[in-house]
This record gives structure tokens, C-alpha cells and sequence, in this order.
């Protein structure tokens, strides 16, 4: 009783004299009284020069008074000690049935609700597993307990993936400002080749009509000079043909050996078409192009049977008698194709095949998992995005455009991979010209794709002397 009179009387020492509730920010004025400190703000609020305690009527100077950390600190102890008591008084009174009036003294645990004796006689608990109250608490605070390790380590995980993802913005900030330095750099490079080409393309412009302005200026000047022949032989007729018959045959011959000389030719303007054609792609130009060239090699273990791969691993033709090789997992045996190295993850990558006037091949890129032994041509769906030259028709299914039949037959085919993009662009290298694209999501590792056509003819692809 000594212990909760104590108590009770240290809970009412943390109440404010004035609202008699808690105090709440509490503040100590001169006499040494607390309060809370809105409630003596407004005590105060309509006086000037006396500022009486509300308790004492001690004659404060000012209406000054200080903050009480450590007496804050107290009641929210003293708080804690009230909600202690009201728990404490709340066990001690048993709790009844709303239903029945009577003790909730059992526990279902098929349902996991307190019962009284007469709840267990009802339908909806009849066959239930029912425990006392006294042996099912200590069960389940045991099972609670053993959540306790689990949940702290759930939260260090969850506060260090706020960590984590809360640097995020800032790599994403960092992220994007290098990529944007980046395209800038790419522009500032593009614009400065556009620059130069402009400059060298118009001063050859200038150097053509330079040489045509001389030359049809040497046509007129030879004109004008067989208009004075002309008329040289014109007074030359007219003054032999009024000479008598013995004096005109005379000269006759030597008029005639200068009525031979021919007239000059007329000059012909045809100027020189300049030009620089551009696809609509981050750009086909070479010097560009440079940036992303990567070596690209063939893989002779994926190789069919029917295929030969030079000693350097950058030609590979058709053959009609099977080679003996090893039986590889990732060798083609039904289509007569080959990849190459390296595998592509991300970024952009390009590489340029030759392919002649050879009547038929497919080049592209496929994944790794491409399967073997498929006897029908593989699709994007399955992997494999390619463009082909059969029937002297052009075919890249799901590309856009179609190229169903280019004007001019491309003897070099560049191919362009933006992983990231999801882009593998084609492009005829002797025109600089675009020719198609392939948009799709890229997963796993990508390869350069080769089917080699039935002629003797190879396919070789280009090392960078080659591209220049």
C-alpha cells in the first residue's frame, strides 16, 4: 500500500496546477512552482506589470520563467506508471462473457478466441481442441517470444534496403549526368565530322566549277576562233569566184585544203554529284561507326559439319563433303550455320560482313540458347535476328522496313547492336545506307549469327584494314 500511495502521490506532483492534467511542456517560474507552459502564458496573457504564481501569488519579475527538461522527463515515467496501474487493475478484475455474463476462462484454438464454459456448448465450438486460459498464455507468449529474432532481423534488413535504395536517387542523378555528358560528347564529335564533311564537300564543289568555268570558257574561245575561220573562207569564195577561169583554178587547191579544218566540239556541263547519305540510326558514317567496331570472330566447335572456318577465324564457306569433327554440344547439324565470339551482355556493338555476290546467306545475331538442331529458319521469337539474301530477294521477318528488294545489291552488310536499346540495325556499307531494324528486349548473352549458303563462295568478316 506504502508503494502505491508513493506512486500516486508522485503521479499528482507531475500535474499542472492550473489544467490538472500532465504536465505538458513544463515550465518553472521564480517561486518554484511548474506549470504547464501554455497554461501560465495564458495565466498571463492580460498582465503588464505584476505576473502573480497561480499557486502562491508570489510577485514573479517579467512573467519569466524557464523550461524543465528533467521534470519533462518525469511525467512522461509518471505516464508510464498510470498505464502500468490501469493494466495492472484491469488482470486483476476477471473479464466476462459479453454473451453469457461469465468468466472468460477458456481458449479455442481452432479459432483463436477466449471462451466462457457455456461458448464451448455452442455449435460453432463443439469438437474444438479448448484449453484452459492458464495453460494456452504461456504457449502463445512462447510463440510470440520466437518471432522476436526473426522480426528484428526482418527490420535490419528493411532499414538496409532503405539505405540502399535511398542512395539510389543520387546514382541515378550521377547516372544519367554521365550519360548525358556522354551524348553530348558523341553530338559535339558527330557535329564537328558534319562540319568537316560540309567544308570538304563544298570546296571540291568550288574546285568543279573552277575547272568547268575554264574549260567552257577555252569551248566559247575556240568557237569564236572558227567563227573568224569561217569567215576568213567566206571573203576567200568571194574573191575567187570573181577571178578569171585561170586564176581560180590556180588557187582553187589551196582553198580547199583549208576548208577542211573541222569544227570544235561542243562542251558538255556534268557536274559531279556530291552528297552524304545518313540513317536514321545514331549514325552509319564510319568514323562514327569506329567507336563501337568490335573484333568479331568465328566459333569452329558451333560450326556444321559442311562448313570450313579459316585458321584466322574470319571466313567460312560451304562445302559439299562433311568435315569430321568433334561432336560439340552447341555444334549446328541440321542448318549449315556458325557463330561467332564474342557474346555480347550490353552496350553497342558493330561489325561489318562481307558478302559478296554470293547468292545466299542469313547474318544477324542470336542468343546463346539458339537451338541445334531446328530444321525450320529460326524467328526473333525464338532468338534470332537476321536478314537474308535467298531467290535474289532480301528477308529479315519482323524487321522494319521489310527489305524485300534493295535497288542496289549490297556486297557489305553492317550490323549494329544497342543491347540496352533493344535495337539490331543492318546496313549496306557501300551506300552507307540504312536497310533495317529489329526492336525487341534483350535477356542473357547475344551472338553473331552466320548461315553460310550452298555455293563455294565465303563469307568473311571484315577486320578493322578491311573497314577502313
Amino acid at each position: 500500500m506504502a508503494v502505491a500511495a508513493a506512486v500516486a502521490g508522485f503521479q499528482a506532483e507531475a500535474k499542472c496546477p492550473i489544467c490538472l492534467d500532465y504536465l505538458r511542456d513544463p515550465v518553472t517560474i521564480e517561486c518554484g512552482h511548474n506549470f504547464c507552459r501554455s497554461c501560465i502564458q495564458q495565466s498571463w496573457a492580460d498582465l503588464q506589470d505584476s505576473f502573480p504564481c497561480p499557486v502562491c501569488r508570489y510577485q514573479c519579475e517579467e512573467g519569466h520563467f524557464r523550461s524543465n527538461t528533467q521534470l519533462g522527463r518525469m511525467i512522461e515515467i509518471a505516464k508510464l506508471l498510470h498505464t502500468a496501474r490501469s493494466n495492472e487493475k484491469r488482470q486483476e478484475e476477471p473479464s466476462l462473457c459479453e454473451k453469457h455474463s461469465q468468466v472468460l476462462s477458456l481458449f479455442c484454438e481452432e479459432d483463436l478466441v477466449v471462451l466462457c464454459p457455456l461458448c464451448t456448448q455452442a455449435p460453432e465450438h463443439q469438437g474444438h481442441h479448448v484449453k484452459a486460459i492458464e495453460e494456452a498464455a504461456p504457449h502463445h507468449r512462447k510463440r510470440l517470444l520466437s518471432y522476436i529474432e526473426s522480426l528484428k532481423k526482418q527490420l535490419v534488413d528493411l532499414q538496409r534496403l532503405i539505405s540502399i535504395q535511398s542512395k539510389k536517387p543520387l546514382e541515378l542523378t550521377q547516372e544519367v549526368e554521365n550519360q548525358r555528358q556522354e551524348l553530348s560528347s558523341e553530338f559535339e564529335h558527330l557535329n564537328q565530322f558534319l562540319d568537316r564533311e560540309q567544308h570538304a564537300v563544298l570546296s571540291r564543289l568550288d574546285e568543279e566549277e573552277k575547272d568547268i568555268q575554264q574549260k567552257l570558257s577555252a569551248n566559247i574561245t575556240a568557237f569564236s576562233n572558227y567563227v573568224s575561220t569561217l569567215k576568213s573562207q567566206l571573203s576567200k569564195v568571194v574573191e575567187l569566184s570573181v577571178l578569171s577561169e585561170v586564176e581560180l583554178l590556180s588557187q582553187i587547191k589551196i582553198f580547199y585544203r583549208s576548208e577542211n579544218e573541222a569544227s570544235p566540239s561542243i562542251f558538255s556541263i556534268h557536274l559531279r554529284r556530291e552528297g552524304c547519305s545518313f540513317p536514321p540510326q545514331y549514325s552509319a558514317l564510319q568514323r562514327i561507326i569506329k567507336k563501337f567496331k568490335v573484333d568479331v570472330i568465328l566459333d569452329p566447335e558451333t560450326a556444321h559439319p559442311n562448313l570450313i572456318v579459316s585458321e584466322d577465324k574470319k571466313c567460312v564457306r560451304f562445302t559439299k563433303k562433311k568435315q569430321k569433327v568433334c561432336d560439340f554440344p552447341k555444334r549446328f547439324t541440321v542448318k549449315p550455320v556458325v557463330l561467332g565470339f564474342p557474346y555480347f551482355h550490353s552496350g553497342r556493338h558493330f561489325w561489318e560482313v562481307e558478302v559478296g555476290d554470293k547468292s545466299e546467306w542469313a547474318i544477324g545475331v542470336c542468343k546463346d540458347s539458339l537451338p541445334t538442331k531446328a530444321r525450320r529458319p529460326p524467328s526473333p521469337r525464338q532468338g534470332c535476328w537476321r536478314i537474308q539474301l535467298q531467290d535474289d530477294g532480301y528477308d529479315a521477318p519482323g524487321a522494319v522496313p521489310t527489305p524485300l528488294l534493295l535497288e542496289v545489291k549490297a556486297r557489305g552488310i553492317g550490323i549494329f547492336l544497342d543491347y540496352e536499346l533493344g535495337e539490331i540495325s543492318f546496313y549496306n556499307m557501300a551506300e552507307k545506307s540504312h536497310i533495317c531494324t529489329f526492336s525487341d528486349t534483350f535477356t542473357g548473352p547475344l551472338r553473331p549469327y552466320f548461315r553460310v549458303g550452298p555455293d563455294s563462295k565465303p563469307l568473311r568478316i571484315c577486320t578493322e584494314t578491311d573497314c577502313e
